[in-house]
């Protein structure tokens, strides 16, 4: 996956399915951790 989005980007995050929450939960972990990139 590759998310080409500015830093004070808004990014809308839709989910859908049987584990749409767990998808949800883990795709915003992955945003709030920078993909695990340092700043």
């Amino acid at each position: 996956m590759m998310l080409a989005a500015g830093k004070g980007s808004t990014v809308v995050v839709e989910t859908d399915g049987a584990d749409e929450q767990a998808a949800n939960e883990a795709i915003l972990g992955l945003i709030a951790e920078r993909f695990g990139e340092a700043e």
